[in-house]
């Protein structure tokens, strides 16, 4: 596992919450970054932003993070994650985003944690409204932590969730499985039926496979270059099916 990460000074306290991962360097956009694979076994570019509370607050005034976005798109990255790190809460007497700070409680006159409206002020449904919309029309991924130690854990699971292609993950299919809209009456094609047998194409994927090839001849003396030609097949999963096909020659 390697993240690249800032080597900014106000970045330091990230590098060492993410330890011997973390190679600092000067990098373009965001604060971390890394590698990935996306669909068709590509290679993609994910670039993580982590934002204080005021820092954010003051963004949503001058717009700053979207300019950053867009450096980060020019730069090349294809995926955008944001860590929004601070404890807050809505301020129970005027909605106003608040955070928490040490200070002298007038009644006790002892040192206690208190709440106060964050700098630029800013009400709490503005700010969450600002997250929402990054999430859905900019197609930002958001997080939220408390501390340093949970931005690193967080941007350590990113970088764990990354390594497997879209279609691998499997979690939201054991939750829902779209229903069979009709019965198929027609006997499958032998084609289809070994396809199937295939990893990392299986039933799903049978069908194109099928309306590519006219016979398992033809398909067992496909090259790599032809398979990628398939809808959904990248060259990994190319170079696998290949390989596998080959071995029963």
């Amino acid at each position: 596992m390697t993240i690249y990460t800032s080597c900014l000074p106000n970045d330091q306290d990230m590098i060492q919450a993410l330890g011997s991962i973390a190679r600092p360097l000067p990098i373009a956009t965001g604060d971390a970054c890394f590698s990935g694979i996306g669909d068709n076994d590509s290679t993609i570019l994910v670039c993580v932003e982590r934002k204080k509370i005021g820092d954010l607050c003051r963004c949503i005034l001058d717009g700053r993070y979207l300019h950053q976005l867009q450096i980060a798109k020019e730069n090349g990255a294809d995926v955008f994650a944001l860590i929004v790190e601070g404890v807050i809460r809505p301020s129970p007497e005027d909605g106003l985003l608040e955070v928490p700070v040490w200070g002298i409680n007038p009644k006790t006159m002892r040192r206690c944690q208190m709440w106060e409206p964050v700098k630029p002020t800013t009400t709490y449904s503005r700010f969450d409204q600002y997250l929402t919309e990054l999430d859905y029309l900019a197609g930002v991924i958001v997080k939220r932590s408390r501390d340093v130690q949970e931005t690193a854990s967080i941007i350590k699971a990113l970088w764990d969730n990354f390594q497997t292609p879209p279609d691998k993950h499997n979690s939201l299919r054991q939750v829902f499985s779209p229903p069979n809209t009709k019965v198929e009456l027609v006997r499958p094609s032998l084609l289809r039926r070994v396809v199937k047998e295939l990893d990392g194409l299986g039933w799903e994927r049978s069908r194109a496979v099928a309306d590519h090839f006219k016979s398992v001849q033809e398909m067992a003396n496909a090259d790599v270059a032809e398979w990628v030609k398939i809808e959904g097949i990248g060259k990994k999963t190319a170079e696998k099916v290949v390989k596998a096909v080959r071995g029963w020659q």
